[in-house]
């Protein structure tokens, strides 16, 4: 995995996108900080979290002359269906939960799915810890055993943000989470900014609304980024196999090599060591569960 000051190191004149808005966008690096850009039509495909490659067009403009091999991509589903990469070369994710709304687990696992696909580095952090959240804390327990780190934060009233800060430096970091556990309101602390739209939870759902409409990275030092991107709910992880479903499941997939056959779905399979310990309560039957509930949606 390349850290950002390898890769700007490597090769020259190249930049990070981390705005775009058709053949239009931003770039960042330390040389020439943020300058806007332009693209050739054979450059469709671009990808906010790219690097590009520029030329100087004038003094005010450069002009991308061609993209870097992405070596991960986060992807949702489109309004017609259709997978659509919404940012690459991440390094980490960021997993926000909060007493309020409830944790949708199955959400959670799903998110910590896509983390090991993209070979991403992942951190829980648990928000509002003003509020109760022993419950919550003792739920998580479940995912630190599995070697998970957790961080307790409250961005409203700025409790352990430095805590937050330490883990996302020399990172480029997303936060995901389900609507209305505070992703905006963290974003704006660590910018110090009020300028990104926060919504309340409704006090009748305790459901949040999504107020973030364009993909952006923002910059916290010269080696730390923080992508903001709307849709994050509909993230869809990159399954070709139930083996690649299995990988999002540290304790299933170390388990998987003791089972009586070498391509076990650990689903109807005799002599499953992963139902085994299922049985023994070595391994969560909700994690199970939600490995079944991956698999029938995906596969």
């Amino acid at each position: 995995m390349y850290n950002h000051e390898t890769l700007i190191k490597q090769y020259d004149n190249l930049a990070l996108i981390t705005e775009l808005h058709g053949n239009r966008g931003l770039l960042w690096n330390d040389v020439i900080g943020f300058i806007p850009f332009i693209t050739k039509k054979q450059h469709q495909g671009l990808v906010v979290g790219d690097f590009a490659n520029y030329q100087q067009l004038d003094e005010n403009s450069v002009v991308i002359e061609r993209i870097k091999q992405p070596f991960n991509e986060m992807e949702r589903l489109n309004k017609r269906g259709v997978k659509q990469s919404i940012v690459n070369n991440l390094t980490q994710i960021i997993l926000v939960v909060s007493p309020e709304p409830k944790p949708n687990y199955l959400l959670i696992d799903k998110f910590i799915l896509i983390s090991e696909l993209m070979k991403c580095q992942l951190t829980i952090v648990l928000n509002k810890i003003d509020l109760s959240v022993t419950k919550i804390e003792h739920e998580l327990n479940l995912y630190t055993g599995l070697g998970y780190e957790l961080i307790k934060i409250s961005a409203k009233t700025k409790i352990n943000e430095i805590n937050l800060i330490r883990k996302l430096q020399d990172h480029r970091s997303v936060l995901v989470g389900q609507s209305g556990v505070g992703k905006s309101t963290i974003t704006n602390l660590l910018l110090s900014s009020d300028k990104i739209k926060t919504r309340s939870l409704s006090t009748k759902s305790k459901k949040g609304k999504h107020t973030t409409t364009a993909t952006k990275i923002h910059l916290l030092n010269m080696s730390t980024f923080l992508t903001d991107t709307p849709g994050i709910e509909n993230l869809h992880p990159n399954i070709h196999s139930i083996s690649d479903i299995q990988k999002g499941f540290v304790e299933i997939y170390k388990d998987n090599f003791k089972c009586k056959y070498r391509d076990c779905s650990h689903l109807n399979e005799p002599s499953c060591q992963v139902k085994e310990n299922v049985s023994l309560n070595k391994i969560s039957e909700q994690r199970y569960e939600n490995y079944k509930k991956l698999i029938s949606t995906y596969l």
